[in-house]
């Protein structure tokens, strides 16, 4: 009988611990969907709030008051009973590298901790449950920066030897480059002291070696251009490869341009003319040629001031095969030369072809940017550059927004 009785004692407690057990997953399964619920709900607030606050930014109004007042309008008031909404912003510093073209910027972060009355955890001692969701958006101010640090000169060619820029080593050519130096993705080369003359803090900056400039910076790893996966890709798109939307215009008859942007599929058919462009570009779709204006000619006028194209006074499609020296047959050569007093303002971007800059005649002969895979001078003239990045291709950085994880 005894043995009975302590059997029937045995089974109650196992009923009981199995009644909490019962209660315990009741809980968990009850109490627990609602707190991910209330959790899910939250983050979906935290993130459109943190949204609205760089929105808000970004035009100028109240960061804080914007991401309240999402966050109130998705059920989460900041009451300090059901739910706390913390909202934290941090500057970035423009040129910290944080935001594209070194802009400045806010991080915003916005916190939601959220409360639920439990139901079945009560049984457990637990009359509440409380969890915080996060969310964070980077907002970045608008900025345009000038590619290559505003160079006025820029030669791609990565070579170490092969110089992407060389003032010339046989001749008796004299650079003066106005608003802006010299940038090699390589070496960079000048015959003496004297060859090439700079503004006051301007230098060549050059990714390897630099000889022989009174103001040069070298072996500038930091600014090594991936060449050509970097160019390619802030190359506007080709206008005149057949795609729908194409906005090149066909070349047409005789040099002068205006209001668009034109196909030049031969480049040649332009030497000895005096190339006028008026609110126009150049979209040269030419692989090989040899424009020299022999006997006469040059460019002259201003390139288109909007779309993706402003700035941009000649664009040279990109050959696979670069041009390895001025003298190279079957690749890109050009040679930009005195036009007799012309002006011309804009941006040539030739990133496969060697551009040969000969005397200009005129120290207001050149406003302009010149790009190229190799830029050379094997004239003796006077080689004058005034840059002025206004006319001239920079690189927009719109606002941007991201929501970090």
């Amino acid at each position: 009988m005894k043995n009975q009785v302590s059997e029937r004692g045995q089974a109650l407690i196992l009923i009981t611990l199995a009644m909490i057990g019962l209660v315990g997953f009741g809980a968990l399964a009850i109490d627990g969907a609602r707190a991910l619920e209330a959790r899910r709900h939250a983050q979906n607030a935290a993130d459109a709030a943190a949204l609205a606050a760089a929105l808000a930014y970004q035009k100028g109004g109240d960061i804080t008051t914007a991401a309240q007042a999402r966050a109130s309008s998705n059920g989460f008031d900041d009451n300090g009973t059901t739910n706390d909404v913390t909202i934290t912003v941090s500057n970035i510093v423009a040129g910290s590298g944080a935001c594209p073209g070194d802009a400045a910027g806010r991080d915003i972060t916005v916190t939601i901790v959220t409360t639920i009355k439990t139901t079945f955890a009560r049984v457990l001692g637990r009359n509440t449950l409380s969890g915080p969701v996060t969310a964070t958006t980077r907002a970045c101010a608008p900025t345009i920066v000038e590619p290559f640090g505003g160079a006025a000169v820029a030669g791609l060619n990565p070579s170490l030897t092969s110089c992407a820029y060389d003032s010339g080593n046989s001749n008796s050519a004299h650079w003066t480059l106005h608003g802006g130096g010299i940038f090699s993705n390589g070496c960079a080369y000048s015959k003496n002291g004297g060859s090439v003359s700079l503004d006051p803090g301007e230098c060549a900056v050059a990714v390897g070696p630099a000889y022989n400039f009174t103001c040069m910076q070298q072996n500038q790893t930091s600014k090594a251009v991936n060449y050509p996966t970097d160019i390619l890709a802030k190359m506007p798109p080709n206008p005149c490869d057949g795609t729908p939307g194409d906005v090149g215009l066909p070349q047409g008859s005789g040099s002068t341009f205006s209001n668009g942007i034109y196909c030049i599929s031969d480049l040649d058919a332009l030497d000895k003319e005096d190339i006028v462009l008026n609110n126009a570009t150049l979209y040269v779709t030419d692989m090989v040629f040899d424009l020299k204006f022999a006997g006469g000619g040059g460019f002259n006028g201003s390139p288109t001031t909007s779309g993706p194209y402003a700035g941009y006074y000649m664009i040279v499609a990109y050959n696979p095969t670069p041009c390895p020296t001025f003298t190279a047959k079957n690749a890109q050569t050009m040679i930009l030369r005195g036009n007799s007093g012309g002006t011309f303002s804009g941006t040539i971007l030739a990133p496969s072809a060697c551009i040969d800059v000969r005397g200009n005649g005129e120290p207001s002969g050149i406003y302009t940017q010149i790009i190229g895979y190799n830029v050379t001078s094997n004239g003796n003239a006077e080689v004058y550059i005034n840059y002025n990045p206004n006319p001239s291709l920079n690189d927009p950085f719109e606002p941007t927004i991201t929501l970090q994880k």
